[in-house]
């Protein structure tokens, strides 16, 4: 018993680091109600959908850029485009050329 009441603690210690990790470092809301959503483990999100009362805002998501260990320091975004910044210097551009119902985003790096 005595080790299930140790291991439990120690799960949820470590359960909460790992979400700590990869907390919202930045958001972007666009002008076609949806945003870009950046966190800190390096992974961008891009929102959308809905809208008015029968629907919330950004109820569709989907993974832009996948965690990569580098910060998203900043997005700055056009209608559907972004431009993606990162802790390390990597510079990205995104769009999304999906639905509202099912958005599809495609990124690429920005060479120097």
């Amino acid at each position: 018993m005595s080790r299930i009441w140790i291991s439990l603690p120690l799960l949820a210690l470590l359960t909460g680091t790992v979400l700590a990790a990869s907390g919202v470092s930045v958001i972007s809301v666009n002008g076609v109600n949806g945003a870009w959503i950046g966190y800190s483990d390096g992974s961008v999100r891009f929102c959308n959908g809905g809208g008015g009362t029968a629907v919330p805002y950004w109820t569709t998501c989907t993974t832009a850029i996948k965690a990569n260990g580098s910060a998203v320091t900043d997005i700055s975004n056009s209608d559907r485009r972004a431009w993606i910044g990162h802790a390390d210097g990597r510079l990205r551009y995104c769009k999304d050329s999906g639905s509202e119902q099912d958005p599809v985003t495609e990124c690429v790096d920005v060479k120097p």
